[in-house]
Order: C-alpha cells, then sequence, then structure tokens
C-alpha cells in the first residue's frame, strides 16, 4: 500500500510543479496589468502578502517613467574578540552571476536603498545583524572559532546623474557617501557547569 502511494505520488510530481510555476506566473503578469477596477484593487490586496513572502513583488520604480537614481549598497566591519577584523557585503548586482541577479538581485537592491537606512525601518537593523552573526558563527565554528564581539554596519550611497548631465567614461569609479547605520553587540554567551561538590548521605 505504501509503495504504490510513493509511486502514485511521484508520477503527480512533475504536474504540481507545472501547476506551481503556471501559477506564480500568472499572479506575476496579472499584478503588472494596469487594472484599477474594483475586481483589479481586490485581487491585488489578495496576492500582494504571498509575492512580498516570495519576493515577487516588482514596484514600477524598478522601471519607467521615473527609476530611482540612488545606488546604495551594506557593509559590515566584524570586529572579533581576539582583536581581528572581517568586512561583510550585502549582495550587490553588480558582483553576482547572472543566474543570482535573476533571482534576487533586485531584492538586495531594493533592500539597501529603501529600507536599510539610518534614518527609518531601525527594527530591521537587529534582524539583519542576527542573521549575519549567525552566518559568520557558523563559518568560524568550521574555522577558526573566533567569537563575534561587536558589528558596526555601514551605508554606502551615491545619485546618478542623468546622462544629459553627466557622461562618465567606462570604468570610471564612482564616488560614494559613507553613513554609520547599526552597531551589533551578541547577547553574551551563557555557560552552565556541572557541580561535582555536593555529598552522599
Amino acid at each position: 500500500m505504501g509503495r504504490y502511494f510513493f509511486r502514485s505520488v511521484s508520477k503527480l510530481k512533475p504536474v504540481f510543479i507545472s501547476l506551481f510555476l503556471a501559477l506564480n506566473l500568472m499572479i506575476i503578469f496579472t499584478a503588472g496589468l494596469p487594472d484599477k477596477s474594483e475586481f483589479g484593487r481586490l485581487y491585488l490586496r489578495t496576492v500582494r502578502p504571498y509575492m512580498n513572502f516570495v519576493g515577487l513583488e516588482q514596484p514600477w520604480s524598478m522601471f519607467a517613467p521615473n527609476p530611482t537614481t540612488l545606488n546604495a549598497y551594506i557593509e559590515g566591519v566584524i570586529y572579533f574578540k581576539d582583536g581581528s577584523q572581517e568586512i561583510w557585503s550585502m549582495p550587490r548586482p553588480t558582483k553576482m552571476n547572472a543566474w543570482d541577479i535573476i533571482l534576487g538581485g533586485d531584492r538586495y537592491c531594493m533592500i539597501a536603498e529603501k529600507y536599510l537606512r539610518a534614518d527609518s525601518y531601525s527594527d530591521i537593523w537587529k534582524d539583519v545583524s542576527k542573521y549575519v552573526a549567525r552566518g559568520v558563527e557558523a563559518l568560524e565554528g568550521r574555522g577558526q572559532g573566533r567569537e563575534v564581539d561587536m558589528i558596526q554596519f555601514y551605508r554606502y550611497y551615491n545619485y546618478v546623474a542623468r546622462p544629459q548631465k553627466l557622461f562618465v567614461y567606462h570604468g570610471q569609479l564612482n564616488t560614494y557617501s559613507k553613513e554609520p547605520t547599526y552597531y551589533y553587540y551578541p547577547p553574551a554567551k551563557v555557560r552552565y557547569e556541572a557541580r561535582h561538590d555536593y555529598q552522599r548521605n
């Protein structure tokens, strides 16, 4: 009975995958249509939480008629308790391969440009810091075993000038403004020690 069930499920796997892809493509296509009716607004309110959760949301600010001119990225200086330092960099489309850009390049741009700022959305920084600290601790657990003492995050940004105003030659570096955004101190680890000084009666 069990073998028959698993064989049936494995045969239906391509069907489920096709339905999943078709559903997501339909959501992306229909959400981008310029439908201003009440049905369109109801549809967007229904699918918007799902699109935000899986990263399918694509705001029109990425495209015409007025795409954003802000270029920003995030870096963190990781200070270890032994005095050493490392640099953590949030993934950037200019440093990613084509496949990674398709999967999440625009999301990283939007996070760095819109949310990870020094003047707003301060609640997000704590979650980002914990995410980075967990990744560093996992790497150090397989490497040198260093403990994180503090992480200082910096935001680098500049505004891209319109082509009519300024022509930038290929290979010429853009200058970025730098601002400190967030300090993170990992919570102290509690150590539990067994006591062997009790006496038996």
